[in-house]
């Protein structure tokens, strides 16, 4: 290691990144993290920028800032999405070795179910997450999970992760002031051919230089090895990005949700602004001396004129750029229901048919099985290198997510559809039974066998209709037979 060795270093691509995955982070946040940054997402006025007192700049920024309110589109979207992904639990199989994982996955105590969620968050604000095994010192295995702007700097020149710097910088408590301060840490990592994957760790030494901060190795190179005491032949980290999983980020899937979100910000202060300027009317005076000036305005001020050809009248804002800019914003909104953020614009969309719902949401149901796809399949990936880790089969391990988003409960009348059709033959009684567990009228972890053992066990006064008792004839009838 030389002197010029910078463990802070960047990927190229991590720094053309960085600024989309802040922008989205901040968006999710919401306002309060959006106007803590004020100018860097509402620029100033030009008529404030020529104010030459600098406070009453700044109070009119701040003011103008105030009145302007940015659209919590962005982070409902967010969690609605993974409602919806995850209103059904993934399919999870693990080898014996690994069991301990489905209750405790991560050292702060997520189950394997809770971690998947968290990885499909992050694709969802910013695309990209990153998970890694670990042993604790005990000897129990748990999943590492990073966040895109934590892994700094990777190099896989064959297309195999060989090198990989994480920043695992974090608040923490001081045990003697009992006051909390930003710790810097890195973890670097690297797979060679005669040590296999090594880790280690760097922390930072003492004040900053000419602005740099220094860093120094608290701990040299450790290696992994398995269960066997074989050393670990690859790196154990996933990248897990929204169309594959590979180092190379991935587009942000609500960026334009978050775009539209900044520009309604921007396009309320200005309307709020202009608002607060013609609201109200403006009295004027003319042709009267400063003297005779009345200086009180109201219901008990009576106003009278001692100059000849005085004058008083009200100015009001009559103009269309008020209204031009209150159909910008709605304009802007109406946009944004588009990516699904809310039903906030239009209630009748409710009223839509089944297939036209389908059909408008058509593309954001792709991007959520798109999304839902790449956290299990990266979930999977990081068991299966942990399975290897453990001497376990890695072939054991299954992660299988939920693809069904739509809200397939069926209503009376598409009920009585489906069983008229099984009655006249149409289809099967298995398939008769599918359909009903679809569309939510049977619960479905039942079979057709347990479903059939219940109507059986009810009986035909509960389970059917009772046949009506054949009539019975007079001696007449019986004589005429």
């Amino acid at each position: 290691m030389t002197e010029d060795f910078d463990i802070t270093s960047h990927h190229p691509s991590y720094d053309a990144y960085a600024p989309d995955w802040e922008r989205m982070r901040d968006a999710v946040e919401g306002e309060r993290c959006i106007k803590d940054k004020g100018k860097a997402y509402l620029p100033m006025k030009s008529g404030m920028v020529a104010m030459t007192d600098l406070q009453a700049r700044d109070r009119a920024y701040e003011a103008y800032k105030a009145r302007a309110e940015f659209p919590e589109i962005v982070g409902p979207t967010v969690r609605g999405a993974l409602g919806l992904i995850h209103s059904k639990e993934s399919t999870i199989e693990l080898p014996s070795g690994l069991k301990s994982l489905e209750e405790k996955a991560t050292r702060d105590g997520l189950t394997l179910q809770t971690l998947h969620q968290r990885v499909t968050a992050e694709l969802l604000r910013l695309g990209r997450y990153g998970l890694m095994p670990g042993v604790t010192d005990a000897g129990e295995f748990y999943i590492a999970g990073y966040t895109a702007e934590s892994a700094i700097n990777w190099d896989a020149p064959t297309g195999t992760l060989e090198y990989l710097v994480l920043d695992e910088s974090a608040e923490e408590r001081d045990v003697v002031t009992n006051k909390w301060s930003k710790v810097c840490r890195y973890l670097e990592c690297q797979r060679t051919a005669e040590a296999g994957f090594e880790t280690r760790k760097w922390i930072e030494k003492g004040s900053a230089v000419d602005g740099k901060k220094k860093f120094e190795v608290e701990a040299d190179w450790s290696q992994a090895g398995t269960r066997r005491r074989d050393r670990l032949p690859f790196l154990p980290f996933t990248f897990i990005d929204t169309m594959d999983l590979t180092p190379e980020p991935d587009d942000i899937p609500l960026y334009g949700l978050a775009n539209l979100a900044f520009r309604a910000y921007r396009l309320d202060a200005d309307y709020m602004t202009a608002m607060h300027w013609t609201s109200e009317p403006q009295p004027w005076i003319s042709g009267c001396s400063r003297d005779n000036a009345p200086t009180a305005i109201g219901a008990s001020n009576l106003w009278v004129f001692e100059d000849t050809g005085a004058k008083a009248d009200f100015l009001e804002f009559t103009g269309p750029g008020v209204e031009a800019q209150r159909k910008a914003i709605t304009d802007t909104l109406e946009r944004a229901i588009m990516f699904g953020a809310q039903l906030f614009a239009d209630n009748k969309r409710t009223a839509e048919s089944g297939e036209a719902l389908r059909l408008r949401l058509g593309s954001q149901t792709s991007t959520l099985k798109m999304v839902s796809v790449q956290s299990a399949a990266g979930l999977e990936r990081c068991l299966k290198d942990a399975a290897l880790w453990a001497g376990a089969n890695p072939d054991e391990v299954h992660v299988e997510p939920n693809l069904d988003f739509v809200d397939h409960e069926l209503s009376p009348q598409e009920i009585l559809a489906i069983v008229s059709a099984w009655q006249s033959g149409a289809y099967s009684k298995v398939t008769l039974f599918e359909n009903l567990q679809r569309g939510g009228v049977i619960d479905p972890g039942r079979t057709l066998e347990e479903e059939q053992q219940l109507i059986d066990d009810e009986g035909p006064a509960l389970g059917g209709v009772t046949a009506p008792p054949e009539p019975t004839r007079t001696n007449a009838e019986e004589d005429a037979a």
